[in-house]
Order: C-alpha cells, then sequence, then structure tokens
C-alpha cells in the first residue's frame, strides 16, 4: 500500500495533535516522493508491501519522537537524520530481527534518496 494520508491517523498520539499533524503530512510527502522514486508502484506486491510496512513503522516512531521534549522543535527532515543513518534505522522490531532488517533496509535507501535529494538542491 502506497503511502496515503490514512496513515496519519494511525501515528497520531494525542500528546501534541497540532506538531503531529504537521509531522505526519510532512512524512507522508517524503515517504511518497521516495515511492515514486523508486517506482515501487511496478515492484512485486510482496516488495511493496515490505516497504509500505517499513515506511509505515518509521513514520510512526518519528512522529512519537518528534513530540517528545528534547526533539519538540525539530523538522522531519532533521528527525529523519537524527534517527536514520546510512547504514540502519531506529531500532523498531527489536523482537523481530526479519522485521527489524527490513525496516534497516528501507531506511538505508531511503537515506542514500534523502542525501541525492539533498546534493541536487545545492547543485542549483
Amino acid at each position: 500500500m502506497k503511502p496515503n494520508k490514512k496513515w496519519i491517523k494511525d501515528w497520531q498520539i494525542g500528546g501534541n495533535p497540532s506538531r503531529e499533524r504537521t509531522l505526519s503530512n510532512d512524512l507522508i510527502r517524503l515517504f511518497t516522493d521516495f515511492w515514486e522514486a523508486q517506482g515501487l508502484d511496478e515492484k512485486s506486491k510482496t516488495t511493496r508491501n515490505r516497504y509500505a510496512g517499513s515506511l509505515h513503522a518509521l513514520g510512526g516512531y518519528l512522529v512519537e519522537r518528534g513530540i517528545s521534549e528534547d526533539e519538540a522543535d525539530m523538522t522531519a527532515d532533521e528527525l529523519f537524520y537524527e534517527y536514520i543513518n546510512p547504514y540502519e534505522g531506529p531500532l523498531i522490531h527489536q523482537d523481530n530481527e526479519t522485521w527489524q532488517e527490513e525496516i534497516d533496509m528501507v531506511s538505508r535507501k531511503l537515506f542514500k534518496y534523502m542525501e541525492s535529494k539533498r546534493s541536487d538542491t545545492h547543485k542549483t
């Protein structure tokens, strides 16, 4: 399932609804752009489901982190770089190695995508 606005409701915690909504909308835009850049609509259903599951989990994690006191003033991009790096994503599925490996794989690809966007921005 391609990233969509329905995910925002799943990510709502209720701690700071306005902030959660802002972060969620920004993440949906990022994830949708990434999805399209990767051509995931053309991939197998299994691949689409793996990416969707990982992106959904990452979004929920980042929104939750984004309303904590320490990260309350960070943008979605800043949160992304705080928790995702070129090697792995955040530890979300500590009890399921297979799921965590999928999070890490999608995080690596998403990080590479973000870096390519960043370098494109600096070229112009």
